[in-house]
């Protein structure tokens, strides 16, 4: 795993602020002397996060500030104020909404007096964790290995996000893996004092403006996203982008194409035409006059991504897609200095649940459950009415709305052996705060709460610099606070990225149907005679952790051996937390 920069500390919740002998935790030595709170760790190629403090404010960032300009010239600064003093200043000036006028990709810890602030950028690209004390203080680290190495922690595994994983294949935040530590959510600002915290996520107050006409917002939003990718390649000499051929990708480089003509397009091809989405992009990049590299990766490419993942990621996540996205990273790594990726045009376009989701969503969740599956079990039967059995046959309706199938909870609750809830899961909790109709506000509500930290994860992994310009605060509050029917149309979704893809690139060479980026999860799970499926779930330490039951887990192993391709998402799940816990779990 490529070192990185990191920080961490405790702060003393009393309202004594007390510098801490932290023991060798095994990184380089700071390169100056640590805060009254807190130390810092720096990454074997010097990077470092910057550290400052005056009086009684302490703060120390890490990570990329794009906007440093032009938040200079709104708080009249001179050019040599270092970035710590310019954040310092921007705290004093507008409290903790200081955070709103920074753009980029970072995380930071703020003291100020006897209050502790922690922030996570809305982009999520580095991870802040931190673990309230019975002693009164509160630990806080960028890396969870970190976090665990501080005096006084003790490592646990939390069962009900164990129970998450295995329901939903990836924990979200604020869970963790690890009980009694929480990870901050992305664009929340955690504050500590003496006798209280908190959790929120700072937003602009904007008063109410008349809508732009949709020509109006074409022109704003190509300016906003024109700026926030120039800012985010300002200092890139090998500049890349990955371009799947969707209409998020190919507009990110058709803007990136005008000011860095030297841009590389980046694709991951797959055999399975099925897959293959490399024509769409090369028809793309053709136009744009770019260069164009398709990755193809083999089998065991794709079995030394798997390890390499397990091995290092800081939690067990069951994305199907990690193994490619891994090696795509490394790839990148030895290849661009940065990446821009089109992750936050889902979240900030908003989409709309199919017409099956709905109906069960608001209708048939006000049936018995009794008779719902009574209902579902006669039209599996019935040729013409099987395929829609899902709308009737299941235990709570936010399951309609799962990107993949994991273990029911019955299923759950006999693996481990205890009473299951998903109550606390970001899943279920965002789920629960809308009315039955509200079904575009829901699932646009659900895209942000169940962000994949997959590609986060392989950043971290491979130190590939990845960027989102998307995500640029500015560009995703203009899209939100847009009527829903510009992002959004029954026959065209993310009507307003299209129309403006469609400024640069002709329609005829990109609007066609659509899928997620995927992976041949099947043909990977059964090759070399179900190599791994037989390793994990067959041959496992199951007996050794006292985690889930040795007999069931196996037992699910043999029946996908056996033909059941229904319980691949299942198998998968077991196959990746197996790896997992044979490197992280004692």
């Amino acid at each position: 795993m490529t070192p990185h920069s990191g920080f961490y500390g405790l702060f003393d919740r009393s309202g004594r602020v007390r510098r801490e002998q932290f023991p060798a935790l095994g990184f380089p030595q700071p390169q100056q002397a640590s805060g009254p709170f807190w130390s810092t760790a720096w990454s074997a190629d010097g990077n470092k996060g910057i550290s400052h403090s005056e009086g009684i404010h302490d703060l120390i960032f890490l990570g990329e500030l794009y906007n440093a300009p032009a938040l200079r010239r709104q708080l009249d600064t001179p050019d040599d104020f270092s970035l710590g003093q310019l954040l310092l200043l921007a705290f004093k000036r507008w409290s903790t909404d200081y955070v709103l006028h920074l753009d980029g990709q970072f995380v930071l810890a703020l003291r100020h007096s006897d209050q502790l602030h922690l922030y996570r950028d809305g982009s999520g690209a580095q991870n802040l964790y931190y673990a309230p004390r019975q002693d009164g203080r509160i630990a806080f680290a960028t890396q969870l290995d970190t976090l665990f190495r501080l005096p006084g922690m003790e490592k646990r595994l939390a069962h009900p996000s164990l129970h998450e994983y295995l329901r939903l294949l990836e924990i979200a935040a604020p869970n963790t893996i690890y009980e009694g530590v929480s990870a901050l959510e992305a664009g929340h600002l955690l504050g500590w004092a003496v006798h209280e915290h908190s959790s929120r996520r700072p937003t602009a107050n904007k008063g109410a403006h008349p809508a732009p006409s949709f020509a109006e917002a074409l022109d704003t939003l190509d300016d906003l996203l024109q700026h926030s990718v120039e800012q985010r390649l300002q200092n890139a000499s090998r500049p890349a982008a990955f371009l799947s051929g969707g209409v998020d990708s190919s507009l990110l480089c058709a803007l990136a194409s005008r000011s860095h003509p030297d841009l590389t397009a980046v694709t991951v091809g797959f055999d399975h035409a099925r897959l293959d989405e490399t024509p769409i992009a090369q028809q793309v990049a053709q136009h744009l006059g770019i260069r164009h590299q398709v990755l193809r990766f083999t089998r065991q490419d794709s079995l030394q991504a798997f390890e390499a993942f397990a091995r290092n990621a800081e939690q067990p996540m069951g994305d199907p897609a990690i193994p490619p996205t891994l090696l795509a990273f490394e790839h990148g790594k030895s290849h661009f200095d940065a990446v821009l990726d089109g992750s936050g045009a889902d979240e900030s376009c908003g989409a709309m649940p199919p017409r099956h989701v709905r109906i069960g969503v608001e209708y048939a969740a006000r049936l018995p459950a009794t008779m719902r599956r009574a209902v579902a079990g006669a039209m599996r039967h019935l040729p013409g009415l099987a395929s829609y059995t899902p709308i009737l046959d299941f235990e709570h309706p936010a399951e309609l709305m799962l990107r993949w199938h994991g273990f029911p909870q019955a299923e759950i609750e006999a693996l481990c052996g205890e009473p299951v809830s998903f109550e606390h899961t970001q899943f279920y909790r965002t789920f629960a705060r809308f009315p039955r109709p509200a079904h575009f506000e829901r699932y646009s509500a659900l895209l942000d709460a169940l962000t994949s930290d997959r590609l986060h994860h392989a950043a971290a992994i491979t130190g590939l610099a990845v960027r989102y310009p998307y995500l640029d605060r500015a560009v995703d509050s203009f899209i939100r606070a847009l009527p829903v029917e510009y992002r959004y149309q029954p026959t065209e979704p993310k009507r307003l990225l299209r129309a403006l893809l469609a400024r640069h690139v002709p329609r005829n060479l990109w609007d066609t149907p659509k899928h997620g980026f995927d992976f041949p999860l099947q043909e990977f799970l059964c090759a070399e005679d179900f190599q791994l499926v037989r390793r994990y779930l067959l041959n496992g330490h199951w007996a050794q952790w006292q985690l889930l039951s040795p007999g069931r887990v196996s037992e699910y192993g043999r029946r996908f051996i056996a033909g059941d391709q229904s319980l691949m998402f299942r198998v998968w799940a077991l196959v990746g937390l197996s790896a997992w816990l044979e490197w992280h779990f004692d």
